[in-house]
């Protein structure tokens, strides 16, 4: 008998899944309060309170409803935990009222052909339906199943459409249109750009949906359409806003799917693999960059070679040295074989310069800064000036990798260095990874060097420090 029965004094399917999550209500009780206290609700319950939600309490004949988001939090961190959504109607919590607090691929249950592509690009592109709802980011399996589902064969486009007729030189245009939004990101970060390109999704989802055109022109269309997704995504994390990025990560993958590009798939994957790599479960890194690599000999050398090399960052984040190590090998050897000419026009950013960056970036995850700061130096004296965003994330690793060292003037004037490039973007995630910085130099702050970058950038680095 569940709750629902009116009689029961356990709610029985509660209790089931939690056998199959090996929790007790208490275990469930506080991972809610962690991720209430991750989303920043400002509420906190006694992790003994699940358990009258479980059982009846003395008194009672039923257990008890809790009130919203805790509902929302409880069927987030079971579907985490067991890969399966549970709703509130399993639970008999209907009373509760509607979820708000949603995983990020809520909506997205959708098929992996030309009309589930359209549909969830356009649930996500629905600015109305995302101010309704908070998305929380997953892991685990939840996530990464999403990176074997690409692998399948695309069904043909079998759908009549009607509208205006699309052809390829519209597609060009909406090419052009894609190179000049990764290239302005280069030099002015997300917060600038993120809603011109979710601007941009939305015609091109319109085109989808609305227009006629070819097969061949249509997957050209899914194509733009993954790229501009995958922008969107990795724009909506450079804002600090991981679960927005993955819900278009995840709508960018089925329309990879679908135009049967192997290549823009693969490297949609590969900015999920870095998202997870810095998420509590970096071992969905790895699935990620593995799952693309799973068509490595689809691959021009430079895209299997950024790969490779996120493949290093994600193991290095999972104390994994020897996969570490040996797929940095690999992505140095793929990028000495590239001829830039006959690379996809996208992975023009992947060079020696981010190559070495990647690899120092690994390093200083395996708590190994000796041994970064070669690469790091190589790539800041590399890269493009005006790759203004990624310049200073590689300096604020150098600036990292020097506190390890002992190097604490040289790494607050490298710091200091990155601070003022970070003033000319509107970049959250870089003001973060300054901010991580300073973490990092809090036992030297007493020092002439962390007080004086403290002086010049404290309104940069938030609330005083100690």
């Amino acid at each position: 008998m569940t709750v629902n029965d009116g009689q029961a004094r356990c709610n029985a399917a509660l209790e089931r899944l939690l056998a199959r999550a090996r929790w007790t209500p208490e275990n469930l009780g506080a991972r809610c309060n962690e991720l209430a206290a991750t989303l920043g609700l400002g509420i906190y319950g006694h992790p003994r309170n699940a358990r009258r939600w479980v059982y009846a309490p003395a008194g009672r004949r039923v257990p008890a409803v809790p009130r919203q988001p805790w509902p929302a939090l409880v069927c987030h961190l079971l579907y985490q935990r067991l890969g399966e959504p549970v709703t509130l109607d399993a639970l008999g919590w209907v009373a509760a009222g509607p979820l708000r607090y949603v995983p990020a691929d809520d909506g997205l249950d959708l098929p992996w052909d030309h009309a589930g592509a359209v549909a969830a690009l356009a649930e996500v592109v629905d600015a109305d339906a995302m101010e309704r709802r908070y998305f929380l980011a997953m892991t685990g399996l939840t996530l990464t199943s999403a990176a074997h589902q690409w692998l399948l064969d695309p069904g043909r486009v079998t759908a009549s459409l009607t509208g205006q007729r699309i052809d390829h030189a519209f597609v060009d245009d909406l090419e052009r249109v894609a190179e000049v939004r990764r290239r302005a990101d280069d030099a002015v970060g997300g917060g600038t750009l993120l809603p011109a390109v979710r601007s941009d999704l939305r015609l091109v989802v319109g085109m989808l949906d609305k227009a006629a055109y070819s097969e061949e022109v249509g997957k050209r269309l899914h194509a733009v359409a993954a790229e501009m997704g995958r922008l969107a995504g990795w724009l909506a994390e450079d804002c600090n806003q991981p679960a927005k990025a993955q819900r278009n990560f995840l709508v960018a993958l089925r329309a990879a799917h679908v135009s049967g590009d192997r290549a823009i798939g693969a490297n949609i994957l590969g900015n999920m693999s870095v998202q997870a790599a810095q998420s509590s479960n970096p071992r969905d890194g790895v699935t990620m960059a593995e799952s693309a690599l799973a068509v490595e000999k689809q691959l021009t050398p430079a895209v299997a070679a950024s790969l490779h090399g996120r493949l290093a960052l994600a193991a290095a984040y999972s104390g994994d040295a020897s996969t570490c190590l040996r797929a940095q090998d690999r992505s140095f050897d793929l990028l000495a074989r590239s001829v830039p000419e006959e690379e996809p026009p996208w992975i023009y950013w992947f060079n020696q310069a981010d190559a070495h960056a990647l690899a120092g970036w690994s390093l200083v995850a395996l708590g190994r800064p000796t041994e970064a700061e070669p690469h790091l130096r190589s790539a800041v004296a590399m890269i493009d000036p005006s790759f203004t965003r990624d310049r200073s994330g590689i300096l604020l690793d150098l600036a990292t990798a020097r506190i390890g060292t002992g190097a604490i003037e040289r790494a607050c004037e490298t710091a200091s260095e990155a601070a003022t490039a970070i003033r000319r973007l509107d970049s959250p995630r870089e003001r973060r990874l300054l901010s991580e910085f300073r973490h990092a130099a809090a036992p030297y702050a007493s020092s002439a060097a962390v007080r004086e970058f403290d002086a010049k950038h404290r309104d940069l680095l938030g609330p005083s420090r100690a």
